[in-house]
C-alpha cells in the first residue's frame, strides 16, 4: 500500500466508486421520489387514494427498517454482498409488481421491493463515508439524484403512468445499481484515531457514539418537519388560492432551488465547514417555515416553498456529510437515511393531522420550531464530526511516519 493511501484511509472520488455510490443511492430513494406516480399506479389497480398512500407508507417504512437493521453490515467487509442481495431482491420484486396484474401480488411485491432497497440505503450511505471530502461527496450524490430523478419524472408520463411503467422503472434502476455493486468502495480497516483507541476491536469513543446517535435522531425529526411542509404544500397553497398548475410549477422551481443548494456544497466542499453553515441554514429554514403559516399572498407562499426547499437541500447535504465525517466506515452515515425515512414516511399523516386539529399557523410554528431547536445540538455534532475527520487524517499520517522510521 502506498504512503498516501495509508495516510488517508478515505479514498479519492473516482468515476467507478462515484457511479456505484451515487446510483445505488438513487435506487434507494427512487420509490420515495416517484411517490406521486406510485400512488397513481396503485389507484390504477383499484385502490383509493388513502389506501394507496398507506401502501406506499408501509413500503417506505420497510425500506427504512431494513436500512437501519443492516447499517452495521454495510459498515464492514460484507458491504458489497449486502448491496447485491438487497438490490437483487428489489429488482425481482419490482419486476413482479410491474408484470403481475393481481393487486394483492403487486402490493406485496412493492413492499418486498421496498425492503430490498433498504440494503441500498445503508450501503450507499456507508460508502459515502469511505470517500474523501464528505461535504462534496454527499452533495454530489444529491445532485446526481436530483438530475436523474428530474429526467425520470419527465419520461414516465410520456410513456404513460401505469403499473408497468412505474414499477418497471423501479426494477430497471435496481438492476442498473446491482450491476455497479462491484465498484462500491470498501470500508477502510483503519477508521478511528489511534490516539483515542488503539484497536478497532475496542468500542468507538463515547463522544463519537453520542454524536452519532444524536445526528440520527435530529435528522429524523428535522426531516419529518421538512417533509410535512413539502407534502402539505398543495393544501397550504389551496388555502390562499394557488391553483394546481401554479403549484406544480412552484414545486418544479423548488426542486431546481434544491439543486442550487447542493451545488453550493459541492463547489466549496469541506472548505465551508459544517457547524456554522448548518446553524445558518437551520435558522433561516426555521424562520421561513414559520412565515409560511401566515402567508396569505399566493406569490409569497410560492416563493417561501421554493426558498424552504433550497435551504433544505443545502442542509440535507451537510447532515449526511456530518454523519460521514464521524466514522470513515459509515457507521453513522449508513443508517442516517433509514432514520430519515422512518420520520418522513409518516410526515403526510402528521402534517395533515396537525393542520386539521390546530390550524395552519400553529402547524407552521411547530415545524419551524423544530429547526430552531435543532440548531445548538446540530452544531455540537458537526464540530465533533469535523474533529473526528481531522483526527483520522492525523492518525493515518502518524502511522506512515512510524512505518518510515521503523
Amino acid at each position: 500500500m502506498s504512503s498516501s493511501a495509508t495516510a488517508e484511509p478515505r479514498l479519492p472520488l473516482t468515476l467507478r466508486n462515484g457511479s456505484a455510490t451515487f446510483l445505488i443511492a438513487l435506487a434507494s430513494l427512487m420509490m420515495a421520489n416517484l411517490a406521486p406516480f406510485v400512488i397513481s399506479a396503485l389507484q390504477g389497480l383499484g385502490f383509493d387514494v388513502i389506501t394507496s398512500g398507506n401502501i406506499l407508507t408501509w413500503a417506505l417504512f420497510a425500506s427504512a427498517v431494513v436500512g437501519l437493521a443492516t447499517s452495521r453490515l454495510a459498515a464492514g467487509p460484507h458491504r458489497r454482498r449486502l448491496a447485491v442481495a438487497g438490490l437483487a431482491l428489489a429488482a425481482v420484486a419490482f419486476a413482479v409488481a410491474a408484470l403481475v396484474p393481481a393487486p394483492a401480488a403487486a402490493v406485496t411485491s412493492l413492499i418486498v421491493g421496498g425492503a430490498g432497497v433498504g440494503a441500498a440505503i445503508s450501503t450507499s450511505g456507508a460508502a459515502i463515508a469511505a470517500l474523501r471530502n464528505p461535504n462534496r461527496v454527499s452533495a454530489a450524490s444529491g445532485l446526481v439524484n436530483r438530475v436523474l430523478v428530474t429526467i425520470i419524472l419527465a419520461v414516465i408520463p410520456v410513456i404513460g403512468i401505469a403499473q408497468s411503467s412505474v414499477f418497471g422503472a423501479l426494477a430497471l434502476i435496481s438492476v442498473i445499481a446491482l450491476a455497479l455493486t462491484s465498484w462500491l468502495p470498501d470500508a477502510p480497516e483503519h477508521a478511528e484515531p489511534v490516539d483515542v483507541t488503539a484497536s478497532l476491536k475496542i468500542a468507538e469513543p463515547r463522544r463519537i457514539t453520542i454524536a452519532g446517535i444524536a445526528i440520527l435522531v435530529i435528522f429524523a425529526v428535522w426531516g419529518t418537519s421538512e417533509d410535512a411542509i413539502w407534502t402539505m404544500a398543495p393544501v397550504l397553497g389551496g388555502a390562499v388560492g394557488v391553483g394546481e398548475q401554479a403549484m406544480g410549477f412552484t414545486l418544479s422551481l423548488a426542486a431546481a432551488g434544491g439543486i442550487v443548494g447542493m451545488l453550493i456544497v459541492t463547489v466549496f466542499g469541506n472548505r465551508m465547514g459544517r457547524a456554522v453553515p448548518l446553524m445558518i441554514a437551520l435558522a433561516i429554514g426555521g424562520a421561513l417555515k414559520i412565515w409560511i403559516g401566515f402567508a396569505e399572498d399566493p406569490a409569497l407562499l410560492s416563493g417561501l416553498i421554493i426558498a424552504i426547499n433550497s435551504i433544505y437541500a443545502f442542509a440535507f447535504s451537510l447532515f449526511i456529510a456530518t454523519a460521514a465525517g464521524l466514522d470513515a466506515r459509515g457507521r453513522w452515515s449508513g443508517p442516517i437515511i433509514g432514520a430519515y425515512l422512518v420520520g418522513s414516511s409518516f410526515a403526510p399523516l402528521i402534517g395533515g393531522a396537525l393542520i386539521e386539529t390546530i390550524g395552519t399557523p400553529a402547524f407552521a410554528l411547530i415545524m419551524g420550531a423544530v429547526s430552531l431547536i435543532a440548531i445548538v445540538p446540530t452544531a455540537m455534532v458537526a464540530r465533533v464530526s469535523v474533529g473526528a475527520e481531522r483526527a483520522l487524517a492525523r492518525s493515518g499520517a502518524a502511522r506512515v511516519s512510524e512505518s518510515a522510521t521503523a
